[in-house]
């Protein structure tokens, strides 16, 4: 049996939850405890989680917060099931909302690691590509792209922060020559790419198509590392999103990861190539 790689992604998730919303209340930890009668190392524990929470304890938050129905029994049902490990969350993928649990995941991570056979990665996308994709890919109204898109590009803020997430991006060749949105898009998305991998926390590589066969054949993936705390694995689809926490699932990626990278075009190779691409 596997040995667990530290709280289960729900406890992470539940986690961070519970203290976004001290935050937003404007408490400290000590002032939190003392509202709702509980030790302040109680409730340094459970946000960091360090340790699980009981369900009379979270009922006690859920009611100081005045959390909406739906939300007390998203976070209950999350409590419940705390202790097991990986998480399937079926969802309406096209929907900004349900992509919160990931970028949530992605605020608090030092570096992330991405992998894309067939589109560019989100984090690194233009307003323009990102609405094409998504008109190709989704059966959704004008409104519900416009908030789709917007909900995209908030999400690049974390490559924008004070201490911004160190992203490393492998992208398949093919993906950089596929014509994507109006005229003169695609060009726009490469020379965006460029620019990008200018950034000191930004490194991309370009996987060549006569490489062959290699790891990434399976589908996309991302890892997200906490530096101490351990990884997270993403595999995201259409209305299924799968986080892998086990230590041997973690193990394969990362295998996985290591030889995509020495297969692929070195950074500074890989931009010439971009450039090139451009014309």
């Amino acid at each position: 049996m596997a040995r667990r790689a530290g709280p289960s992604v729900r406890s992470r998730r539940l986690a961070h939850v519970l203290r976004k919303q001290r935050i937003a209340a404007g408490l400290t930890a000590a002032e939190l405890a003392r509202a709702i009668g509980m030790s302040a190392s109680k409730v340094s524990r459970f946000e960091s989680g360090e340790s699980g929470i009981y369900l009379d304890d979270l009922e006690k938050l859920l009611d100081f917060y005045r959390l909406s129905k739906k939300r007390r029994v998203e976070l209950l049902d999350i409590a419940r099931h705390a202790e097991e490990r990986g998480w399937l969350r079926l969802s309406n993928a096209n929907l900004p909302e349900d992509w919160q649990t990931w970028v949530d995941f992605e605020d608090e991570a030092n570096a992330l690691l991405n992998y894309e056979p067939l589109v560019v990665p989100g984090l690194l996308q233009t307003p323009e590509y990102t609405r094409a994709i998504i008109d190709a890919t989704g059966q959704l109204s004008p409104r519900e792209v416009d908030s789709l898109v917007s909900a995209r590009m908030a999400r690049q803020g974390l490559l924008d922060k004070e201490e911004p997430v160190h992203l490393h991006a492998i992208i398949e060749e093919t993906a950089l020559t596929r014509p994507v949105g109006p005229g003169g898009a695609l060009e726009r998305q490469l020379r965006h790419l460029v620019d990008a991998a200018s950034r000191p926390h930004i490194t991309i590589q370009v996987m060549p198509h006569d490489v062959g066969l290699h790891p990434g054949l399976n589908g996309p993936f991302a890892i997200l590392e906490y530096g101490s705390e351990a990884s997270l694995v993403l595999l995201e689809h259409k209305t299924v999103n799968l986080f892998m926490d086990e230590e041997d699932q973690l193990a394969v990626y990362s295998s996985a990861w290591d030889q995509l990278v020495s297969k692929a075009r070195e950074p500074d190779d890989s931009i010439k190539f971009v450039q090139a691409l451009m014309g």
